[in-house]
């Protein structure tokens, strides 16, 4: 009987302490009981615009023979040496972290780059898609034969903040983000953050706008703002223990859990000693 009543009290104890926040669990309207498959459209995928302060890799080359000359050579070696570290060890999403001292140009206020022999050119407005045509048809008509254009954003990034591991800057070398690769890369979302009101500033046309993405739900990957932009912050609210009181989270989170196990080491020896008597 006695043993009984000890699997009793300590099953009620670990029930107690496997209570997580609803708040904290990711897609947690998924039942283990639900079995069906559901499927959501993915949207396609939309080449970011260039705009001012984005570097960009540009690499000519071309399988015609060269002049003495070496046009592709002359156009390879200009840019600008970046170093492109993350902050905070952060990791670059699709590949790994990419800091490194790498050439690019930069976009200035106007939209434009200084490209090695053709000059100033335009290229904010354009995807990156749209640039290697440009400077493809540049070339081909008076400096390379055939040239093969390959173009990179070097500091395609977003900014994580608030409850995670490693809040700071992640760049994704392959130009694409969504906001579970941005927190992933981050080192997760700490156990005191909400993973329900997880909200991204973005900016658009000289206006700011602010949206919330609920990881708690699977319908978050039909969320516009799930897919994140070039310079999109993400920011990660405290849970409700840390935005009320943060010095006294010991009191309100560990104190409880203290006195539940007291109390039950409590009834334990009550009820040994009753069953002695």
């Amino acid at each position: 009987m006695r043993n009984k009543i000890v699997l009793i009290l300590l099953g009620f104890l670990a029930l107690g302490a496997c209570n997580v926040p609803r708040e904290t669990l990711y897609f947690k309207d998924n039942r283990r009981t639900d079995t069906s498959i559901v499927r959501t459209p993915i949207p396609p995928y939309q080449q970011s615009l260039i705009a001012s302060d984005d570097i960009l890799a540009v690499e000519i080359s071309s399988i015609s023979d060269f002049t003495s000359k070496d046009p592709v050579r002359i156009f390879n070696e200009g840019g600008i040496l970046y170093n492109l570290t993350p902050s905070s060890g952060s990791q670059g999403s699709g590949g790994g972290n990419s800091g490194s001292n790498l050439k690019g140009y930069l976009v200035d206020p106007d939209g434009y780059i200084d490209y090695p022999v053709i000059g100033k050119l335009k290229v904010a407005g354009l995807t990156l898609r749209e640039i290697k045509t440009l400077l493809a048809n540049r070339l081909a008509s008076d400096y390379v034969k055939d040239p093969v254009v390959e173009v990179r954003i070097l500091n395609y990034k977003v900014t994580v903040m608030g409850e995670v591991r490693y809040p700071g800057v992640v760049i994704a070398p392959n130009h694409r983000m969504n906001v579970l690769e941005a927190i992933a890369a981050s080192g997760d979302i700490n156990l005191t953050g909400r993973k329900d009101n997880v909200m991204v500033i973005r900016e658009v046309n000289g206006h700011r706008e602010f949206a919330t993405v609920n990881l708690n739900s699977r319908n978050v990957f039909t969320n516009p703002y799930f897919v994140l932009k070039q310079n999109d912050i993400v920011y990660v609210q405290a849970g409700r223990a840390v935005r009320e009181n943060t010095a006294n989270i010991f009191v309100r989170f560990y104190l409880p859990v203290l006195a539940t196990v007291l109390s039950v080491t409590a009834a334990i020896i009550a009820f040994s000693l009753m069953n002695k008597n």
